[in-house]
């Protein structure tokens, strides 16, 4: 019997220290760069004949992360809009530059 309430308190001890999953962090350039990517592949798609979520995901994928992380920089930016606003204006700039390169 004290064995087993040796190995009750081993487990309720473990249990406390567990580490717990760290919620998403926004990623404003990461989002961006997704942006982009979903922008360059619309505009490649002239016929229509992919759906937006499709390029959407496409381009998460491509830049390996994931919608929920890209759900909370939306909020955030949402939330934040001068450093929404300062990162649009950076990224204009690049897509811009990269578009006249095509």
């Amino acid at each position: 019997m004290k064995s087993i309430y040796r190995l009750l308190v081993f487990l309720l001890f473990i249990q406390c220290f567990k580490s717990k999953p760290q919620p998403v962090q926004p990623d404003v350039a990461q989002f961006f760069q997704v942006y982009g990517t979903f922008l360059k592949l619309s505009q490649a798609d002239s016929l229509g004949m992919h759906e937006s979520s499709t390029l959407l995901d496409s381009a998460l994928q491509l830049h390996q992360m994931s919608q929920a992380q890209f759900d909370t920089t939306l909020a955030y930016c949402e939330k934040n809009p001068d450093i929404f606003v300062s990162a649009l204006e950076k990224f204009d700039v690049h897509f811009r530059q990269d578009s006249t390169r095509l």
